[in-house]
């Protein structure tokens, strides 16, 4: 287990200068996959350059059943390679002792899943859970989380929606954010809720916000009665994703065709930059520690100093 997830609960944050800027999450729409699914990319935003990040954020999703979610680490700038113990957000996460000495300590980590169908356990509640530590990101700005997955529109259920979300807060919604301010200080950040949708309009099969020639000229190229199995869903003009391409999408795009319609679809991100959660307990004092390791956080910066931690690259 790497040294990331062993720091102890007694390495919490000394509250440092406010002078700092705050983290911002960030969920947006990336469109339909070649799949025909929508997907949603989850963002982080560091405010300190050369030290690390660590999150612990919930999402359900609406409209549309989750299909996947995973990590997404891309590279020594968007970066977050170290799956995280947390605290229960949802109650349905598989638990595993992440404390290797003799004493149990049962916490979720990583990124969890509870799809409709198929993606993890007790299915039926289109849940994620995550806690993830990242890399010293070298700059500030946006870096990548995780990519979520739902089910791509229908001609019935054209909006997929996300929920950000956590345990934390007054209401103990809230999602968290801990980032290192120094190899002896860091901060928690609380406020990360919000909700964001992607809408599309009905025979608009390349999202441009009206049914008109252009999808017309997609939809009859793939059209294909004879055919089943087809892969793509509402990006090959299979409104009503039952694997083919025949005389019922036709009738339904033949119901929306506007090609002079006013432009529509609703495309709503959230971005929130988060408020500094407080007073910490000092550094080895023994109170009780909220998740995520700012504490790992703090542990990971100071172990990193001593040239203990082997990042990968």
């Amino acid at each position: 287990m790497s040294w990331k997830s062993l720091v102890t609960a007694g390495l919490l944050c000394v509250l440092a200068s406010p002078t700092f800027a705050a983290p911002a999450v960030t969920v947006t729409s990336a469109g339909l996959n070649p799949q025909g699914n929508f997907v949603w990319n989850v963002q982080i935003g560091s405010s300190i350059a050369s030290t690390p990040l660590a999150a612990e954020l919930g999402f359900t999703l609406t409209g549309r059943p989750l299909a996947s979610a995973a990590n997404l680490s891309t590279g020594a700038n968007d970066d977050f390679d170290t799956v995280n113990p947390g605290t229960v957000i949802f109650g349905w996460e598989p638990l595993t002792d992440v404390d290797p000495g003799a004493g149990v300590n049962m916490k979720p980590s990583g990124v969890l899943t509870n799809c409709a169908a198929g993606c993890s356990v007790n299915g039926g509640l289109n849940q994620v859970f995550s806690a993830l530590g990242s890399i010293d990101f070298p700059s500030t700005g946006a870096h990548d989380y995780i990519q979520i997955i739902s089910t791509g529109p229908t001609n019935t259920s054209l909006t997929s929606g996300v929920q950000l979300l956590g345990k934390y807060g007054a209401a103990t919604n809230e999602g968290r954010v801990a980032e290192a301010i120094s190899a002896t200080d860091a901060k928690n950040y609380k406020g990360f809720v919000g909700n964001a949708t992607r809408t599309v309009v009905n025979g608009d099969i390349n999202l441009s916000g009206r049914s008109d020639d252009t999808d017309f000229g997609i939809f009859a190229g793939n059209y294909a009665p004879a055919v089943t199995g087809v892969v793509g869903g509402w990006t090959k003009g299979d409104f009503n994703r039952d694997g083919k391409v025949d005389d019922t999408d036709f009738g339904i795009f033949a119901g929306t065709y506007n090609p002079t319609a006013p432009l529509g679809g609703v495309n709503t991100p959230i971005n929130v930059t988060g408020v500094q959660d407080g007073p910490g307990a000092a550094a080895g004092s023994g109170s009780a520690v909220p998740e995520p390791a700012s504490i790992a956080l703090l542990g990971l910066a100071v172990l990193g100093g001593l040239g203990l931690v082997n990042r990968k690259r």
